[in-house]
């Protein structure tokens, strides 16, 4: 019997290191199956308890969740519903959502590239027309000199900006930190025709809001609401899985189960804790 040729070698060699990492997946698979159900659990309670917890409407429990972590002026109203976040943070938060999304939409769960640099100046555009309106309502506030009158039209708008350029940035600082398959070649936006589609399906909230279509009031307030939650619980889940070390070893967000199940812990603290902190002082008559 001839010995093996070296290519022969390299062939069996590569096949039973084939082999191994499917025996590996198998076993981590099994190992995090319980983190899974554990998480889907999880979620369910927590969203029980926010449907379902007694003695106040559906729109007040969400506003009385994040009431630490957002100004809640400026408010906005949709039919006779009020948003449980301010104009400019549902603006924020309602555009990160929508733009997350289009991201998967797009088949980018990968991308782990920058978009073309014109786009990037694009977005930092974003970001300076909200500073800019933020701080004009602040010397308005202040009773100092500004620039123009400010109104929440203005303030979502230019807050849906600032919600774009939150999404594609958390997005790549998540795939760099914790894929194994990041895609760096693959930008998280290609073109100048994507972010227009992801901008037209802002305007088209925006336009829902300011058009007080009454209808879509709980799709948009729902979008709004889990993305501040859900901004301050994937930094959450970052960290989580840093320390616990998930760092460049992702290949399936399956994966990610247990620190998944982690990182609401310290979500829950601090959204809890800021929510008490600020109805305490208001109740001492020190609104904030």
């Amino acid at each position: 019997m001839s010995a093996p040729s070296p290519d022969e070698v390299i062939r069996i060699a590569q096949q039973r290191m084939g082999e191994l990492r499917a025996a590996e997946a198998r076993v981590e698979a099994r190992r995090e199956r319980p983190w899974r159900w554990f998480f889907g659990a999880l979620v369910a309670v927590l969203l029980a308890a926010l449907f379902f917890w007694p003695g106040a409407p559906l729109e007040w429990k969400m506003y009385a969740v994040v009431h630490g972590i957002c100004a809640q002026q400026h408010n906005i109203f949709l039919g006779n519903l009020q948003f449980p976040l301010c104009a400019r943070n549902s603006g924020i938060y309602l555009s990160f959502m929508l733009t997350l999304l289009s991201i998967y939409a797009l088949g980018r769960g990968r991308a782990g590239g920058l978009p073309p640099w014109s786009i990037v100046a694009t977005l930092l555009l974003f970001v300076a027309l909200m500073a800019v309106d933020g701080f004009n309502s602040l010397f308005v506030d202040l009773g100092r000199p500004h620039l123009y009158t400010p109104d929440n039209f203005l303030r979502t708008l230019t807050g849906m900006g600032m919600g774009i350029f939150i999404a594609v940035l958390l997005h790549i600082i998540l795939v760099k930190s914790l894929r194994k398959d990041v895609d760096d070649r693959q930008p998280v936006l290609r073109n100048w025709w994507e972010l227009a589609g992801i901008v037209a399906v802002n305007l088209l909230a925006l336009a829902a809001i300011y058009g007080n279509l009454s209808l879509m009031f709980w799709p948009l307030a729902f979008l709004a609401f889990f993305g501040i939650t859900g901004v301050l619980y994937l930094v959450a889940l970052l960290l989580t899985s840093l320390v616990m070390g998930y760092e460049g070893a992702v290949t399936d967000l399956r994966q990610l189960a247990r620190p998944a199940v982690v990182a609401v812990i310290p979500t829950l603290l601090i959204l809890g804790s800021m929510s008490w902190l600020r109805f305490w002082l208001e109740g001492l008559g020190l609104g904030l």
